[in-house]
């Protein structure tokens, strides 16, 4: 029975110690290059990924939400072909 059921965490993200796995590599670059930049950066991004999963967030989907912010709203038609409202009355 165990056998058949592992395909069940194939989609859950790697966490470490309660991270995102994804951290790990902030982590080697602080390590790497110790700096005070490299520090704040890494501890930006540990309180941005906790604040945006306490909003039921994950780092993907956080990241979309960040660069579907960024584009704005768009028209999924082209700019010639997009209806203008008109005002008959």
């Amino acid at each position: 029975m165990e056998r058949e059921l592992r395909w069940r965490d194939t989609m859950r993200p790697v966490r470490i110690y309660g991270f995102d796995a994804r951290l790990l590599a902030l982590l080697a670059l602080w390590v790497l290059w110790p700096a005070w930049w490299t520090t704040g950066v890494l501890v930006a991004a540990v309180l941005g990924l906790r604040f945006a999963e306490a909003r039921g967030y994950r780092l993907a989907a956080a990241l979309r939400a960040v660069r579907a912010r960024a584009a704005g709203r768009r028209s999924a038609l082209y700019a010639e072909r997009e209806r203008r409202f008109v005002d008959f009355g």
